[in-house]
């Protein structure tokens, strides 16, 4: 909260303050046939809290000491005179009284905002840096990943052995698409992503790493969103499914599909191929897939007949995967 100008000048702080006085007397004045010998201070009291709130603490003493003088001087009956009794001091104590517990904790909130202001403003300034820097290290990281996958395809164009150069040109490929996946979802951990677009971008590139193998690849526009570390997991398993048909090196047609049903969302991936005998020797590296069901918290089948083969990655929606968690933890600790 920031105070006005005369709160952060003294003068003009207590200026102000008496001109708050003169309108509560003015006021008073006003409802004088209305409050006749009544309701002495009460048109004081939003001068004092105004001023506390508003010009601080110093301003606001004074505010009170003045409607209090000039209430019990001009509207107390007998006006304009002075009195001793109980019955007149009374109401001059207790406007006194109220009139400093306002003062206490009115300006003790203003302060508290007001430092809260500075310190929201010092963890946003923070934020900001902290968020600039990570953008930098994101982009640092990629800019490394992408000189691996450079270096490694050097390699590979060197080495002798073929085996081996294929081995070390698939790692450059995978390492080139880790660093583009890397760079598209950098700094992004709290969003979520269409899956669609984003395994239609990464299949692309992964055809392209390979040298555009005959291999076609449709993805099914379910529009389905999820968060980034569960679309990372998943990618990771449609990969593995590319992967092993491009490993045969045969043609086919592969679609892909990722479709939510109630609190369970479903990959699917249907494979046909284009010769007899395509589908022999397929082998889906179950180990990287099975660490990513594990981490999904889902299931993973595979089915294959003469020319067809489906792979199905069944995983819980976000928001079913966190009730799943806290129902396992509650029967664990009962």
């Amino acid at each position: 909260m920031m105070r006005p100008a005369a709160a952060r000048h003294p003068l003009a702080g207590y200026a102000t303050a008496l001109a708050l006085v003169l309108v509560g007397f003015a006021a008073r004045l006003a409802l004088a046939p209305v409050f006749g010998d009544n309701h002495t201070y009460t048109v004081f009291y939003p001068v004092v809290i105004v001023a506390a709130y508003f010009l601080g603490a110093g301003p606001a003493i004074g505010a009170a000491m003045l409607s209090a003088a000039l209430a019990y001087w001009c509207f107390a009956v007998p006006v304009l005179a002075w009195k001793s009794d109980f019955t007149t001091l009374a109401p001059v104590m207790f406007f006194g009284f109220t009139a400093a517990v306002s003062i206490y904790f009115i300006t003790g909130m203003a302060r508290a905002l007001e430092d809260l202001a500075v310190a929201r403003g010092r963890a946003e300034g923070l934020a900001r840096s902290h968020a600039e820097l990570f953008g930098e290290l994101n982009e640092r990281v990629t800019n490394h990943l992408q000189l691996v996958a450079a270096l490694l395809q050097l390699q590979a164009r060197d080495e002798a052995d073929q085996p081996l150069a294929r081995a070390l040109a698939e790692a450059s490929a995978r390492t080139l698409l880790i660093s583009r996946v890397h760079r598209s979802v950098a700094g992004e951990a709290d969003k979520t992503l269409d899956f669609d677009t984003f395994a239609r971008q990464l299949l692309d590139a992964t055809l392209a790493a390979r040298g555009h193998p005959p291999v076609r690849v449709e993805v099914a526009q379910e529009g389905l969103r999820l968060p980034l570390d569960q679309a990372t997991s998943v990618a990771i398993v449609l990969l593995e499914c590319l992967n092993a048909r491009l490993d045969l090196n045969t043609p086919a047609s592969l679609q892909v599909r990722l479709r939510g049903d109630g609190q369970e969302a479903t990959l699917e991936v249907s494979e046909v191929c284009d010769q007899p005998g395509g589908l022999a020797g397929l082998d889906l590296k179950r180990h990287p897939i099975e660490a990513m069901v594990e981490q999904l918290g889902g299931r993973f089948s595979f089915k294959a007949d003469a020319g067809r083969a489906i792979s199905s990655l069944v995983f819980p929606r976000p928001g079913a995967l966190a009730a799943a968690r806290g129902a396992a933890v509650a029967r664990t600790l009962h």
